[in-house]
């Protein structure tokens, strides 16, 4: 589908509304991040339908003619004009050869974990990596062996079965429960997973894709905890981390206790809060114990994966620096983007039901009413409604009736993808 054309026919009746940098701190004690040395690029507009067609994207590839791509979990926004900037000056030295990491790069890194997520991460314990999920991937290299069995709590970001299985690791579901509202761990069946298995590592979402959780100290220190009596390694994806929404607060997994930081592995990026998933080598990981940390560490540079790209180094030091402002309003907007999925849905019963997520910009529908098998609720949405959407059964067992939805787009193209769905579920021959 071509971008522009999208453009030019959305719903004109949705409303626009432009979203200036507020005054303050993203969170409390984050001053030192709102005022950078360097001036921030002000005046973004997350109204703005910016056209992204010849940029080879893959989120509008695969939508046809007319059809809205709400999948894949990149967003529609222009990055942060400061990250914009840093890539543009860095560009304009007009030299691009052989590249260190640089000590900003890390500083970036250790100031905003202790600002945004009152986690005070040491300088060794934190190191370059190539992308999260191909650093996880290098992690199930590292720790484990073919045959080897790997626990993972789906519905969940389905990469982390593919990939464990793709390198012949035996991938075991520990479920979430779900009691038609809310998602939570399954401690009784996770202790009988790891006491009855010989289990090497347990990958965790934090925050949860695709329902959106944002796990609390508790069931962190009791997955911690566990782990550690069971001898089995935490690897944390926290690629969501920094788009928890207005009123929460992201805890690091190595932050919440020792048990912690003596099993887990943190994996996390800009990419996902400042939309940078094109740069996919964009990410680090956050390891405090030697004992995890050398041998991880030493696999990277074996296979030659621990030197970062320039754009990778820039953005990060750029996002982590100076982009705090215009996270915080796109935290705002997001906010107001779920907001509207969740008032359509409880004030028009038509069978779906939205969960609200507690972090980033993707929101859980509950589709189970409607009646369809999992092929049929796809074609409904893409052929009848023209949405193109996750489908919920590739997060695996719970996903079965549901879809995923990405509202990081211009509120007129929330609007626009709610009034289609009305549209149809509210025809006299359904």
């Amino acid at each position: 589908m071509k971008r522009r054309d999208f453009i030019k026919g959305v719903s004109a009746a949705a409303c626009a509304m432009t979203l200036l940098p507020a005054a303050g701190s993203l969170v409390t004690g984050c001053n030192r991040l709102d005022t950078p040395e360097k001036p921030i690029l002000e005046g973004w507009d997350f109204d703005e339908m910016v056209d992204r067609s010849g940029t080879w994207s893959i989120k509008y590839g695969r939508a046809s003619e007319g059809q809205i791509p709400m999948w894949i979990a990149d967003m529609d926004f222009r990055t942060a004009p400061a990250v914009s900037a840093a890539l543009k000056e860095r560009l304009d030295k007009d030299v691009l050869g052989y590249t260190s990491t640089p000590e900003a790069f890390y500083q970036s890194i250790i100031g905003w974990e202790k600002e945004m997520h009152q986690w005070q991460v040491e300088k060794e314990w934190v190191a370059y990596c190539p992308g999260v999920i191909t650093s996880i991937n290098q992690a199930y290299l590292t720790f484990t062996e073919p045959g080897d069995s790997i626990v993972v709590m789906p519905p969940v970001y389905n990469l982390f079965r593919l990939y464990a299985e793709r390198l012949g690791r035996k991938v075991i579901d520990n479920p979430l429960l779900f009691d038609g509202e809310h998602y939570q761990m399954d401690f009784n069946g996770l202790e009988k997973i790891l006491s009855s298995t010989d289990t090497k590592i347990l990958v965790l979402c934090n925050p949860h894709n695709p329902v959106g959780i944002v796990w609390d100290h508790d069931s962190l220190e009791r997955i911690a905890s566990l782990c550690r009596q069971k001898g089995v390694l935490v690897i944390s994806d926290e690629i969501h981390a920094d788009l928890t929404l207005p009123g929460q607060q992201h805890l690091p997994f190595c932050s919440v206790s020792e048990d912690a930081a003596a099993v887990g592995m943190v994996f996390a990026s800009p990419s996902k809060s400042f939309n940078l998933a094109g740069l996919s080598p964009t990410a680090y990981c956050v390891i405090p114990n030697k004992a995890l940390r050398e041998p991880y560490l030493k696999h990277l540079e074996d296979l030659k994966l621990d030197e970062a790209p320039i754009p990778s180094l820039v953005a990060t030091i750029a996002a982590y620096t100076q982009g705090a402002p215009w996270l915080r309003s796109l935290r705002e907007y997001l906010q107001g983007n779920i907001q509207e999925v969740l008032d359509f849905f409880s004030t028009n019963d038509m069978g779906i039901k939205a969960i609200a997520p507690q972090a980033s910009f993707l929101v859980w529908l509950d589709c189970r009413a409607l009646g369809l098998s999992q092929e049929q609720l796809m074609r409904f949405f893409t052929d009848e409604v023209g949405l193109v959407l996750s489908n919920g059964a590739a997060y695996g067992q719970g996903g079965e009736g549901f879809v995923r939805m990405n509202i990081g787009c211009p509120r007129k193209m929330v609007k626009e993808a709610l009034g289609r769905i009305a549209m149809v579920l509210k025809k006299p021959e359904r």
